[in-house]
């Protein structure tokens, strides 16, 4: 498969610096090992009657070995009905419900395992997201203060926990709870960030400033850190320098959909909105913010469990939906990729990004004919999104259309003014595909161009 490159800088914008200092130790938190595509497949109920018990657990375990959550769901499901108090069904069950995003069939079961084990971590965190969901924040506070034993989880059970707080009204003990948190270099991001959050929203305006201030000096670069400050500085009066700090992102990662109509926003002096407006989003972000960078740090198993009940406290996030989507990509489950890359919301400015890598997943199970009129509907609305004519001219060159494909290069190329070393890529790729439809010339021309932007001894050194 694949992938435009915009995306994964997209994607990868999530948390910045937090990626780069989380160490790869914590992978063991939720890590899994490398597995083949996956093709998602739900029994019917008819053929669940036919299993036998023992047959359902052994199903429900082929699943799981196959990264199938919906699968292992159903088939554990079954095995239940004949056993219902076994505590490795229970537990099997339950972590399949939670993968698959069923999280109210989670709590239930998780609910079920607490009285099992008190202990049980997870179970405490399903349960203590949903009751914060019901605004039940002093039931989240005891199960999420349950759920912690480790650098990662202690680090969401405190955040978490403090947004419950704000939720009944105590915004001093939910930042009292976070500046107490010990724990490693990293944990400054997070908590920095959260403390912000929480006082903007509760209206300590100067405080809130000093948070947002110090973690984006800590990190520029950090898509969720850059958008809440320059969000408060633009709500107290401080339009330039919110301009300033996006522009300072932009010039790192360019043309991100977000920060350009933020951008666009404070040029008409609109001022921006507060990130986050209730303690419901502000948990989501928490999970969503965790559960991106274990994802695309090797803990692809503890980072679907956040994204999902990221997404169950708040199912329109378009970060949220995309990180997850990109988290399916990763283990090779292009059907799940794209049911979700199709709920980003159709009024967000990631939607476009979203409609991209839904074609490239589409490609990737033969169903190219969609993926391309797709990308040619992209294009014939914006004719020089060279994001989309990326994606489509890699989809006609992994399909042999070489021709096709020069004449889908050809109109990237044209929207570049100046060749730069970021443009290194589409001369080398239509260099190719003028190669493989004999045309020499063209051919010569293309790969010397995309030499001279990125010279191969540059490359080897970088």
């Amino acid at each position: 498969m694949t992938v435009p490159f915009s995306f994964r800088r997209i994607t990868g914008a999530v948390l910045g610096a937090a990626t780069l200092l989380l160490p790869g130790s914590l992978a063991a938190q939720g890590a899994a090992p490398d597995s083949a595509p996956v093709v998602s497949y739900v029994p019917s109920a008819h053929e669940l009657s036919r299993l036998t018990a023992s047959g359902s657990y052994l199903a429900a375990r082929h699943a799981g070995t196959q990264r199938d959550a919906g699968a292992a769901a159903a088939y554990y499901r079954a095995s239940l009905r004949g056993d219902p108090k076994n505590p490795e069904l229970l537990e099997r069950a339950f972590l399949s419900f939670l993968a698959e995003g069923d999280v109210e069939e989670a709590v239930r079961l998780g609910e079920q395992l607490i009285k099992l084990d008190k202990n049980d971590r997870i179970a405490r965190l399903v349960v203590g997201v949903h009751a914060l969901k019901q605004k039940k924040y002093a039931l989240a506070k005891v199960n999420l203060a349950l759920s912690n034993r480790g650098p990662i989880t202690d680090l969401a059970a405190t955040l978490l926990g403090a947004w419950a707080s704000y939720g009944a009204n105590d915004a001093k003990s939910a930042i009292e709870a976070i500046d107490k948190l010990q724990g490693a270099d990293w944990y400054a991001l997070f908590k920095d960030l959260h403390a912000g959050l929480i006082l903007d929203v509760s209206g300590n305006k100067k405080e809130a400033g000093k948070r947002f201030d110090r973690v984006q000096k800590l990190d520029p670069s950090a898509i969720r850190i850059v958008e809440s400050y320059s969000s408060w500085l633009s709500r107290n009066g401080r339009k330039d320098e919110a301009l300033k700090v996006l522009k300072g992102f932009d010039a790192q990662l360019p043309r991100h959909p977000l920060i350009l109509e933020e951008m666009a926003a404070l040029e008409k002096d609109k001022q921006l909105p507060l990130l986050v407006g209730d303690p419901q989003a502000g948990a989501a972000e928490v999970l969503y913010g965790l559960g991106a960078v274990l994802g695309r740090r090797g803990g692809e198993d503890l980072g679907l469990v956040y994204l999902q009940l990221a997404l169950y406290l708040a199912p329109n996030q378009p970060l949220a939906l995309l990180s997850l989507a990109d988290l399916y990509e990763q283990m090779k489950n292009p059907q799940l990729a794209i049911k979700i890359y199709d709920r980003v919301p159709q009024n967000s400015p990631l939607r476009r990004n979203a409609e991209i890598q839904l074609s490239v997943n589409l490609d990737s199970i033969e169903k190219t004919d969609d993926a391309k009129q797709r990308l040619q509907k992209l294009l014939k609305d914006k004719p020089d999104d060279i994001d989309a004519i990326m994606a489509l001219g890699s989809i006609l060159r992994g399909r042999k259309d070489f021709s096709e494909c020069v004449d889908v290069y050809n109109k990237g190329v044209a929207t570049i003014a100046t060749p730069a070393r970021p443009n290194w890529l589409i001369y080398y790729f239509r260099g190719i595909c003028n190669e493989r439809a004999k045309n020499w010339k063209a051919a010569e021309s293309d790969l010397k161009q995309a030499l001279t932007l990125y010279p191969v001894s540059t490359r080897a050194c970088g």
